[in-house]
Parts: structure tokens; C-alpha cells; sequence
């Protein structure tokens, strides 16, 4: 059981920050302000540094990782659609700020449920979630 509890944190991990990688690559293309890309560039990065660590976790426990395709598709057409009308800063940056406050509740709902999972997993989701919860602090200035 505890391996289970491992994968499913580290799955709800590795799904919360490529979410937010392609959220940030479907929005950079539309940023005029040189100070919030420059931040959501850092972010992504970062975002990807949690993808990876949380694709070796899950890889130690012999499994392979894989985006959905519906799921990109998706988050790309609710991006488009959102920013048909209003591609101002402050209205990225609000979007910006809900998906991290997603992220959080998501990952944190999945370690309430997934107790005894190990501490790599449990350290892995605490340090994302700290991080976009300084993404939220960050992006309040372009609000």
C-alpha cells in the first residue's frame, strides 16, 4: 500500500507542474510586459525542475510517465478562450494566481488521502507547493 500512496504523489506532483509548464508555454507568446515574462519564464523553469524530479521518482518505481494529450488540449483551448477578449497583465496574472491556488489544493488533497507515502514524495509535493505559493506572492505586483 505504501508503494501505491508513493506514486499517486508523485503522480499528482509531476501532473501539477507540467499542467502549469503548458499553461505558461500556451500564455508566453501573448506577454508584452518584459518583467512578467521574464517571471513566468523563471517559473516555468522551475516548474519543470519539479516535472523531472517527480518523473524519477515515479521512474524508480518502474514506471514511465506521459502527458495526455486531451488533457494539453484542453488547458490550451480554456487558455485560448480566455484570453481572447483580455490579454492584459493583470489578467494573465490572475489566471496565473488561480492555477497555482489549484495546484495547491489538488496536491494537497492527494497527500490527505495518500498518508503514508514515502518522504521523498511528501517532500517533492511540500516544496511545490511552497513554491507556488510564492508564485502567488510574486504575481500579486502584476495584478
Amino acid at each position: 500500500m505504501h508503494n501505491n500512496e508513493e506514486i499517486n504523489v508523485l503522480k499528482e506532483t509531476r501532473k501539477n507542474a507540467s499542467m502549469a509548464v503548458n499553461a505558461i508555454d500556451a500564455l508566453l507568446g501573448k506577454i508584452y510586459n518584459q518583467e512578467f515574462a521574464y517571471e513566468l519564464t523563471a517559473e516555468r523553469n522551475r516548474f519543470r525542475d519539479f516535472e523531472r524530479k517527480a518523473e524519477a521518482g515515479l521512474w524508480e518505481h518502474g514506471l514511465v510517465s506521459k502527458d495526455s494529450g486531451v488533457q494539453r488540449a484542453m488547458l490550451w483551448g480554456a487558455i485560448q478562450a480566455n484570453t481572447l477578449m483580455n490579454i492584459s497583465t493583470n489578467h494573465v496574472a490572475d489566471m496565473m494566481i488561480q492555477g497555482n491556488a489549484r495546484g495547491i489544493t489538488e496536491l494537497m488533497k492527494t497527500k490527505h488521502n495518500n498518508k503514508a507515502s514515502g518522504s521523498f514524495a511528501n517532500e517533492l509535493a511540500e516544496e511545490l507547493m511552497d513554491f507556488e505559493e510564492e508564485n502567488i506572492e510574486r504575481l500579486k505586483r502584476f495584478l
